[in-house]
């Protein structure tokens, strides 16, 4: 699945079998073939994915939110 994140100075897309975000209402694992929604992600958290390669990357999240598909993930971050 796709993963992009994309800020107002930044865009970065990558490969992810999954990615773990938290939400004001707790903590989520989005893989492949997810339900679609749009959630806002916890202020001051962050999430960790797992990318195709088999490395786990941990970004920190100032402020966001996740709009997810059954094949995509987009974070719409602050910073």
């Amino acid at each position: 699945m796709k993963l992009l994140l994309i800020s107002p100075l930044h865009k970065e897309e990558m490969s992810i079998a999954w990615i773990e975000l938290e939400s004001k209402m707790g903590n989520l694992v989005i893989q492949p073939g997810h339900a679609p929604m749009i959630i806002q992600l916890k202020p001051q958290s962050t999430s960790t994915c797992l990318l195709r390669n088999g490395k786990q990357k941990t970004f920190a999240i100032s402020n966001g939110i996740a709009h997810i598909t059954r094949d995509s993930v987009t974070l719409l971050l602050d910073a």
